[in-house]
Order: C-alpha cells, then structure tokens, then sequence
C-alpha cells in the first residue's frame, strides 16, 4: 500500500511539473493580429506574370508600441501543404526584419497557369509570434507566347477601309462554341482578351464582374488579358462559351478635337479566349477560339461607342443562343487572325467594376414632354432602368452633367459626344435594361418613350470606376468644405477607367499627364493606387519616343502631343510620389530609365538650362486668372511667364531623377543628376529671382512653383513667402493660379507661416473659390473656376467640363495641413511618417484618415473652451513625428508629457511641440 502511495505521489509530481514546464515554455498569446494579406497590391490575384511576386500585409495592435521583429513567409503549390504550414514552393524562413510590404518571392520556378497558396507568421518586439495567417491564394498566368494555344478571331476583315467603316458603328458580333465536359472539375480558368473590349459568357451566365475589359492601354504595343475562375460555372455535359466584341477604345472614335472617325489602332475587332479545365482524375482539356466558333455578325447590340452610348435592340437576341443543341444556320464562320502581333500582358491592377449605385432624388417632366431624373450627384457610369410594362417602342436617355435655366439639359459642353442609350424592346412585358460598353458623364437622364408617368424606383445609377480601394476620410464642422473633399472624392471616382482621366462626359477622356500629375498626391490619399499607377506607368514608357520625349497624355493615339513642361515632368514626378507613399523600390527601378531618357532629352534641347525648347503645346499654368471672365475680376497677372514655369518644372524633374538614382544605387548618377539640378537652381535663381526674393511676373503662380520646387535661396524664402502673400491681396484674397499652382501655393502659404491666408482662400464664397461651386451646386469638381457664373452664364462650351479633378488637387492640402497626414520622404511607405494637424478658419474641429500600405493612420482635433485637443492613431510597426501647434502646459491622458515611454518630446519651442511616438492611440490637450 505505501508502495502505491508512493507511485501515485511521483506519477502526479511528474505530471504537475510537465503541465507547469509546458505552461512556462509555450508561447503566450499574441496582442497583434495580421490584417490586409495582399499580393502585387491585390487580393489573391489571378493570373499574374510578375515572375517574383511580392507580399504585403498590416500589423494591428491595441497595444502602444508594437512592432515587427520578424517574419516568416511560406508559399505552396497546393491547399493540402499550406494547411499544414509548410511551403514547398518557398520558405523564407524566420527573418529578422520590419518590413511588411513588397516581400519579394524567392523560391522556385513559378509555372504558368498554377495555383499558389501563401502564408505569414510574424513575431513582435518581445519575440512573440503570432499564429499562421489565413491561406491566401495567387495564380500565375500564360508566362511564355507558346502558353496561348488559342487565335484570335471575328468577323472578316474591313479591309480595304471605307469612309463607312470609318464613320459608321457595326453592330457587336456574338461568338459562341459548344463543348462538352464528360469528368469531374477540379478547377477550371478562363483566359481572354480582345481587340476593342468584350464579355464573356458560359452557359448563358456572364463571366466575371468586369466591365469594359481588356481596358485602354497602348495598341500599338501591348493589350492586357484578364483571368477569370469559372470552374463553377462549368456543367456536367454539353456546355457553351460565348461572347460579344464591342469596339472600346480599340477601334472607337477617341480623342479628335471635333473630327470624330473610327479606328485610330484597327478596325477588326477581335477575342482571344483560352479556357483550361483541370479534372479530378488529374487530366486536362482546353478549349481555345479557333476556327471551329461561329459568329453572328447581326446582334442585339447595334451600335456601341464609349463616347456615344449604345443602341440595344432586342428584337435581335437570338434564341437559346448560350444554350446546347442551337441551330446555327443563320451563324457565320469566324475569321482567323494571324496578323496580330501585340504583347499580350496580365492586367495585375484592379478592373473596371460598377462599384456604387445611386438613387435619383428627384424627376420631373421637362418642357419637351420627356422626364428628367435628377441623381443628386454627377457621376460617371450609367442607369439601369426597369420598367413594370412595356411602352412598345424605343427608350431614349441621353445624359448631361447640368441643366440650363429653363430646366432642358446643358449637352453643348459635350461637344460630339452623343452620351445617348437607347433600347429597342422585344414582347418582353416588363423593360429591365442597363448598357455594358460604354459609360457617361453625368447627373441627369432625360428618358423619352415613356407612356406612363415614372417613379424615382424606375432607375438606378451605376458608378464605374477602376474598383481601387478607397483608403481616406475626411469630416470637420464646416459643412461646405466637407462637400469639397466630397466633391473631390467623386470627380476622382469618375475619371479612373483604367487610366487617370481628365473629364468622363466630353469626346476626349484622356490621360492628360498634366492633370494626373498636380492631383497625384490627393488620388494616393484617397484611393489606394499602387497597382493602378503600376499598369499607367506603363502606358507612358510605351508612347515615350527614342528620344525621350514624353506624350501629353497616355495613352495616346489621334491628336498627338509631346513635350509639355508639367504635362510630360508626369513622367517624372508621378513615379516618385508613388514611391514615396508606397515604399516600392520596383517601380523605380522599372521606370528608372524613361525618367533618365526625358530628362537628357530635355537637358539636349535646352544646353543652356532655361527650358525654351523641347516645350510642346507649352501649356503653363492652365485656366489661369487670365481665362476667367467676370465683370470685376483682374484678366493680366495670373499666368506665370513660361520659361519661368518651363525651367521650374526642369529643376525639379531634374532633381526627383537624382534622388531617384540614389534610391536604385546608381552613385555615379546620382552625382551627375545632382550636379545637374544643382546648375538649373542656380541658372533659375539668377534669371528669375530678384535680390529682395521677387519672382519675375510678381504673380501668385510664379512664387508658388519657386518655392514649392526649392528653387529659391533659404535667406530669401520669407520674403518671397510675403510676395505672394501680397499679390494674394492684390487679387482682393482671391485666386488667380491655374491648375498646376494652387495646390502648389497652399502648401507654401502654411510652410511658410501663413495657413490662416489659406484657409481663408479655402473658406471663401467670393468667385472664383471652391465653395463658389458649391453654392451654384457643384457635387464634383469644375474643369474652370468659372465654368459657370451667375448672371453671366457658362463658360466658352468647348473647354467647360463640371467633373474634372485638376483644382480639386487642394485635398492634398487639406489632408497635409487640416489633419496634417505627411509622408517621411526619408522612409518611404508610411514606416514613419510626420503628423502636423494645423487648426485655422472658422473650423472648430477636423478628423481623418489614412489607410497607407502599412495601416490606418488617424488624427482628429478639436477646439473648445480654450483647449485644444488632438488624438492620433499610429498603426502598429510604425512610428510618427507629431507636430502640436503649443510650446507648454501639453498633457497625453491628464498626464504631462512625455509621461509615457512610448512618447519622446524631440523639440520643445515657444509656439510648438514635436513628439516622437510609438505606435497607438493618443489623447493630447493643451491650450487653444
């Protein structure tokens, strides 16, 4: 018995010092999670050709100060290995680093067509891991030609061309094969593409969410194709593949200054479709287009233009046509195309999508008898209407931005832009219709054909936009400038359709590298555009010539333009902001040399270093003072001298090129580019800049560019600062810059001491202002700042679109300045980044937000009772420098500062504090 006892005794010490050896050693749990999983900027891609993809993800923590201290990355080739944590496509292993985003795959030989299966595990400051993340997915696309086993194919050529084909819209084919599926499917994918834009079908269901795919890009060169997962869409038999080719901005008529013709890249509009089924058994079929399709060349869709709209008759649906066993007798043979020789790449950027829909808010029957539906908001897409009966004949809806006063809509700004979808019913009982190729700028519909009076249920608005996220927040108590940063949100929303338009109503909708470039910072705030930039990038080195010159617009075909100062500098300054904010060395060293290229074209033209040659169109400052017209307001010094703009925009090209090659370690270049930059500033300061800091012209314009581009001597930037401050106040404290020196001046107003000036240009009703829009109903940005003016009317209607994002490039400044969001330029990718929330106006409180690639950062203020109260929210694995506009009595959570180890104060000032802080959440007061 006391043998027993004595057993019994040592089995339970052994098992209580086993449970408490186990429960010493195991990990404790993680106070993080990781968030946000992405691949090449997306969301388990399909279809990529990035033959070293790279990883990104978030941290998050409710705890202050958490960091990463390692990660590990593992990537495998089929579920089943990833479920259980191991990679045998690659395994970084523990690697002791911060970094969370562009995680380079280094493992094996990715293979066209695979499935690939990723996870992350990361460990904190104290050593802490976390668990294995969720399984994220990619897929590699056709990664050699020999890849393609499909051919292009359509109708018979146009050739010889006609001024028929050249002015007169066919109707979209249909192209259909059968094809039976006899074994169980594992996973099956679509590969397609086309020569104008398409959609897919299967089994009389559409593939895919896509809308105008494969999207513009330059046709001379390349076209992207698009991979879509359909293996639930496949059936057990007889299966049909269908499409339909529209002519997009392949063979449409585009950007020609009032001489609208077809076919700027062709006429043959063409699909390129490849579907490869993987069965259970491990076997594989594909089925490709080839010359076993048919084509029908008399479809429902008789006219489709991405400028004019579309004519939809549907007495023209074929029967049955998606469906097994159809007699094709009336069904063509497809022509096969050996021609084409384009590069085919992946599109690995966010497609085109119907991303928000809208309600009108008001209809009311317009002089002519037709109904006009009012949306509350100009948009850029189109209506889905549907109707409870069937008027039996045509519906018509043309579509407008504004009305004019006797309440018709205002179409002449549209120049030959028809903007008009009609839709011819069948026997159908009830209308349900909504168009698929092209898309409109606007805010009303006039819909005739109607016999019953309509409802405001009787239509929807469908907002198209490329589907990045959108990643900022804005909201303070001034409700007019919180309808500017919305207005600023929706006119971005309605010019990205694959590449960063200028207008989405008129016949031009083009990627005005002018445009894109003044705004680029306010579209990276609001929207999440590294993979977008990525494929536009690539838009422009495709129309770069030999010599380096840069277009006006990419990309570009019809009316050709090159070598605009700020327009072409695009190239250059875009880039280099992207990298800024999201830390991505690739798109450097991709687009290293067409910035190198540019700037020594430039340098050649102009030995001298005064940019009068290799200018172009030489633009300047755009819709300037000088083109308002309004009784009262000055019309002879808002536009900058052009060698003055020319050579600010070279110095600073020149310069950004510099720092480029110092990014991608080109050390001798770098010296060279410096050196370069170094002699244009010092050219610029002695033909531009007088003794006393006056910027040759005295315009407001001039002082902006020069020291917004560090082209003025530091013992003459107050001076220079008060210049333009004095001739802000010769404008009566209005506006009298153009597009590429607004912004450019709010930022050089609160650098240089002088925020309440511009929150008083900000706040100002008087025209020409923002809220002056506002108050004449302005629910996106205006191309002019007197596109209308009351009592005069609208501007010249050649140049006069309401949805133009150029001028609303001012949310960059509300962002760095009312919250005070700014990127570090010294640690690219928001690792840490400076907070300088700046109070001013009659604003009493501001909150926002940034989701950057390595969390969201938020920063609120408020002003109350003689107080001022700031709270920022720095996501984990970062750090940030906050500026607080007080010198004394500051306390974070009614404790003075620092009084916690996550805040270190690195400057204490009579007007202002600058903290360094960890990552969390903090609460500071101090007087205000």
């Amino acid at each position: 018995m006391k043998f027993l006892k004595q057993t019994f005794s040592a089995v339970f010490f052994l098992i209580a010092s086993l449970v408490f050896l186990s429960f010493r050693h195991s990990d404790p749990p993680a106070s993080f999670q990781i968030v946000n999983l992405r691949c090449e900027y997306l969301v388990n891609p399909l279809g990529i050709d990035v033959l070293n993809p790279r990883f990104s993800w978030e941290m998050v923590s409710a705890e202050r100060g958490k960091s990463q201290k390692a990660y590990q990355v593992i990537v495998a080739d089929n579920e089943e290995m990833i479920g259980k944590n191991e990679g045998n496509t690659w395994n970084s292993g523990k690697v002791a680093s911060g970094e969370s985003f562009h995680i380079r795959f280094d493992g094996k030989t990715l293979l066209s067509g695979k499935d690939y299966y990723w996870k992350i595990k990361i460990w904190d400051e104290q050593n802490v891991k976390s668990e294995w993340s969720e399984a994220q997915r990619f897929s590699m696309g056709m990664l050699d030609k020999k890849d393609w086993k499909a051919k292009w194919i359509g109708a018979p050529s146009v050739q010889p061309v006609t001024v028929q084909d050249e002015n007169i819209i066919p109707p979209s084919p249909l192209l259909r094969k059968e094809f039976a599926v006899k074994k169980r499917v594992k996973k099956a994918k679509l590969y397609a593409t086309a020569l104008g834009v398409y959609e897919m079908y299967l089994n009389n269901k559409k593939v895919g969410d896509r809308i105008l795919a494969p999207e513009w890009t330059d046709y001379f060169t390349r076209v992207q194709y698009q991979t879509y997962d359909v293996t639930d869409m496949l059936l057990n038999g007889d299966n049909v593949i269908g499409g339909m080719l529209a002519d997009g901005w392949y063979a449409g008529v585009l950007f020609t200054h009032g001489k609208p013709q077809r076919g700027n890249y062709g006429f043959d509009r063409r699909l390129l479709a490849q579907l490869e089924i993987e069965f259970t058994d491990g076997t594989k079929d594909v089925v490709v287009t080839d010359e076993s399709w048919k084509i029908l060349l008399d479809g429902p869709m008789k006219e489709a233009s991405i400028f004019d709209g579309e004519v939809f008759d549907a007495r023209y649906i074929p029967a049955n046509w998606q469906k097994p066993g159809l007699d094709i007798q009336r069904w063509d043979d497809v022509a096969v195309d050996n021609t084409v020789k384009l590069t085919v790449n992946a599109q690995i950027n966010e497609p085109i999508r119907v991303v928000k829909e809208i309600r009108p808010v008001h209809v009311f029957r317009a002089p002519n008898g037709n109904y006009i539906f009012d949306m509350g908001q100009n948009m850029a897409g189109w209506v889905h209407i549907k109707l409870p009966y069937n008027p039996g004949k045509k519906i018509i809806m043309r579509h407008a931005e504004i009305l004019m006063e006797d309440s018709t809509l205002y179409t002449q700004n549209l120049r030959t832009a028809k903007q008009t979808d009609i839709y011819i019913p069948a026997r159908e009982t009830t209308i349900d219709y909504e168009p698929r190729f092209t898309y409109h700028g606007f805010r009303f519909v006039e819909v005739a054909g109607l016999t019953e009076p309509p409802t405001l249920d009787n239509i929807t608005g469908k907002v198209v936009a490329s589907a990045a996220s959108l990643v900022s927040g804005f909201n303070s108590s001034h409700k007019d400038v919180n309808q500017l940063w919305k207005n600023i949100m929706w006119t971005q929303l309605s010019n990205l359709h694959s590449i960063p338009e200028d207008c989405p109503q008129r016949d031009e909708r083009c990627g005005w590298m002018g445009d894109a470039q003044i705004f680029c910072q306010t579209a990276i705030y609001n929207m999440d555009l590294g993979a977008f930039y990525t494929k536009w990038f690539k838009d422009i080195r495709d129309r770069q010539t030999p010599e380096g010159r840069y277009p006006n617009y990419a990309p570009q075909v019809g009316m050709v333009f090159y070598d605009a100062p700020g327009w072409t500098d695009a190239g250059i300054i875009i880039p280099w902001r992207a990298y800024l904010n999201y830390g991505d060395k690739r798109m450097i060293e991709q687009h290293y040399g067409s910035m190198k290229s540019f700037i020594d074209h430039v340098h050649k033209e102009n030995p001298n270093l005064i940019r009068v040659n290799a200018a172009g169109q030489n633009y300047g400052d755009w819709v300037n003072g000088n083109t308002i017209k309004a009784e009262g307001y000055p019309t002879d010094k808002g536009d900058v001298a052009r060698d003055l703009f020319n050579t600010a925009f070279f110095a600073y090209s020149t310069q950004i090129l510099a720092d480029a090659s110092r990014v991608i370690g080109k050390k001798k270049e770098y010296a060279y580019y410096s050196d370069l930059a170094k002699k244009i500033r010092e050219v610029f300061v002695k033909e531009f800049v007088g003794k006393n800091g006056e910027i040759k012209g005295g315009t407001q314009a001039g002082y902006a560019l020069a020291l917004e581009f560090n082209l003025v001597p530091e013992h003459l930037r107050a001076k220079s600062a008060k210049l333009m401050v004095d001739a802000i106040a010769e404008y009566d404290y209005r506006v009298s810059t153009g597009i590429q020196t607004i912004t450019r001046m709010m930022n050089q107003l609160s650098r240089n001491g002088y925020t309440e000036v511009a929150y008083q240009l900000l706040e100002s009703r008087r025209f020409p202002s923002w809220i002056y829009s506002i108050d004449q109903g302005a629910t996106t940005i205006w191309e002019r700042w007197d596109g209308y003016v009351k009592g005069r009317g609208f501007q010249r209607w050649q140049m006069n679109s309401f949805n133009q994002y150029a001028i609303g490039s001012v949310g960059e400044w509300m962002h760095n300045t009312i919250i005070g969001i700014n990127c570090d330029e010294t640690q690219p990718g928001y690792r840490h980044f400076m907070l300088k929330p700046t109070p001013g106006g009659s604003l009493t409180w501001a909150t926002g937000s940034y989701k950057a690639i390595t969390g969201r950062v938020e920063v609120s203020w408020k002003k109350q009772d003689g107080e001022l109260t700031v709270e920022v929210d720095i996501p984990a694995n970062t750090t940030a420098t906050l500026v607080l506009p007080s010198g004394k009595n500051i306390t974070e959570n009614g404790r003075p500062v620092p009084g916690d180890q996550h805040i270190k104060i690195l400057k204490n000032q009579t007007e202002q504090t600058t903290l360094k802080l960890a990552s969390g959440k903090y609460r500071f007061s101090m007087p205000g």
